[in-house]
């Protein structure tokens, strides 16, 4: 099993991380005392406690980092990857190839801890009791064999569904026993990618339907290497008609994907698109990615227009989009810019 850094946080660095917020100068402040005590050489009473058994409370069983997207979660878990490496082997994966996986959660942690000392567990979901449970019992197995975990979260952990709806043994599971174990920190700010000047390649036309598309077919035009122009039905009917590995696989083939009209009518749509371009934000050969629209995305799944699961679904989405302000350079398209690229 090889669970290895995306090839974007491979050159993260405690360094190359710039603080704006308080709260973002004590995650870093944290993360680097992780990490200097996971590297400590223990004294030889504590390796004494050790072999009779003892529970050493100073250090916690992991870190839990949580707030909006664009704070620099991601940014300080691989950084904190890439301090321990290659002294600990670090698993480093996204919570959905956790949740993908058929096997009871205790074996597949069991694998993990066998392979790798510490495992880091980006952008935990919300939206599922199901496997909200196998989150915990693959934190529970391995804290049980001493591998700390690192994870990245939109919400503390009494705010999980799991917390409200699920069962009361994982509802005291989430709610008390990760704070106690676990260190949680807040990483509290705006989103950089939508406040701060980041490298982007594609682009995004917000405006009438035939402004856009003539923009966006001009830079089809302009483009060269393999291409695919997809209106937003048909992005959704490929998420539904063709399992997600090899549509990943299908798109990173590309070297431009062009999709017009992206509208967000419900939760459905908003994780179907969720699920690609997250995909394709962490892929190193991700084609280059162009939309149109007649809104912009900030509006499309708005958190304070809905209330429940929803919320809570357009609350993740906001990480979608602001990976698309990352991807694309995202401006207005007046009808009188219809003849202009």
């Amino acid at each position: 099993m090889t669970l290895a850094l995306p090839e974007r946080f491979r050159g993260a660095t405690f360094e190359s991380y710039e603080p704006q917020t308080p709260s973002q100068a004590e995650a870093l402040r944290v993360a680097r005392a992780f990490v200097a005590e996971l590297r400590r050489t223990p004294s030889w009473a504590e390796r004494l406690r050790a072999l009779l058994g003892a529970a050493d409370e100073r250090l916690p069983q992991g870190l839990y980092l949580v707030g909006p997207a664009g704070t620099g979660k991601t940014h300080l878990l691989a950084a904190t990857c890439n301090a321990l490496m290659p002294e600990r082997a670090c698993a480093f994966l996204h919570s959905s190839t956790l949740f993908r996986q058929t096997e009871p959660p205790e074996a597949f942690a069991h694998r993990l801890a066998d392979e790798y000392a510490v495992c880091c567990l980006d952008e935990v979901e919300i939206d599922d009791p199901a496997n909200e449970m196998r989150l915990a019992g693959v934190m529970k197995t391995l804290a049980a064999r001493d591998v700390p975990l690192l994870a990245t979260s939109n919400v503390a952990p009494e705010e999980y569904l799991a917390t409200q709806l699920g069962d009361g043994r994982v509802q005291r599971f989430l709610r008390t026993e990760v704070r106690d174990a676990y260190r949680v920190v807040g990483v509290r700010g705006d989103d950089y990618r939508r406040t701060r000047a980041v490298e982007q390649s594609g682009r995004g036309w917000v405006g009438p339907p035939d402004a856009t598309q003539r923009a966006m077919r001009q830079a089809q035009a302009d483009a060269t290497g393999a291409a695919r122009w997809w209106a937003f039905a048909d992005l959704r009917r490929a998420t539904t008609d063709t399992a997600h590995t090899d549509l990943i696989e299908d798109l990173v083939g590309l070297d431009h994907l062009f999709i017009e009209g992206v509208a967000i009518a419900d939760t459905d749509d908003a994780f179907r698109l969720l699920r690609v371009v997250d995909a394709l934000y962490l892929h190193e050969d991700a084609p280059t990615l162009y939309f149109t629209a007649a809104r912009p995305p900030d509006d499309w799944f708005d958190p304070d227009r809905h209330a429940g699961l929803a919320r809570a679904v357009a609350e993740k989405f906001d990480r979608t989009v602001s990976r698309l302000h990352a991807l694309c350079q995202i401006r207005p398209v007046e009808q009188e810019e219809a003849g202009q690229p």
